[in-house]
């Protein structure tokens, strides 16, 4: 699930990378397709992240609390049920300044589960 969520923050870096300002995802057809991908990504991380919360009891995102999980979950259910309170330029301003670091601790988990560190937050129950 985790791995789920490196990939889903790789595709929306890179397939955002050229967008300059909040005006470009509202340009045309083709840029509102990729706004809503982006949004469709940024849901689909929140979502995933909720679901390894719930399934570790929130054991394994507490040893990394620098990452603003809660917001994480919170934006995924702005977009899933107030999608008409969506703001494009916080949505460019998240793939700006909130993925790359986001990328770094997910990484950063990931390395920790595969040295087995994490084993005993893995465990259900």
């Amino acid at each position: 699930m985790i791995r789920f969520v490196e990939r889903q923050i790789v595709f929306t870096i890179e397939t955002t990378a050229k967008v300059s300002t909040y005006h470009e995802f509202l340009a045309s057809q083709d840029s509102m397709v990729l706004f809503n991908s982006t949004c469709m990504c940024l849901q689909s991380i929140g979502e995933v992240i909720r679901q390894v919360d719930d399934r570790t009891e929130g054991r394994l995102f507490s040893l990394y609390p620098t990452t603003p999980w809660k917001q994480i979950i919170g934006m995924r259910n702005i977009i899933s049920h107030e999608y008409l309170s969506i703001d494009p330029e916080l949505v460019l301003d998240i793939t700006r300044s909130e993925l790359h670091p986001l990328l770094t601790d997910i990484r950063r988990i990931l390395a920790d589960i595969d040295a087995g560190l994490r084993d005993n937050e893995l465990r259900e129950g």
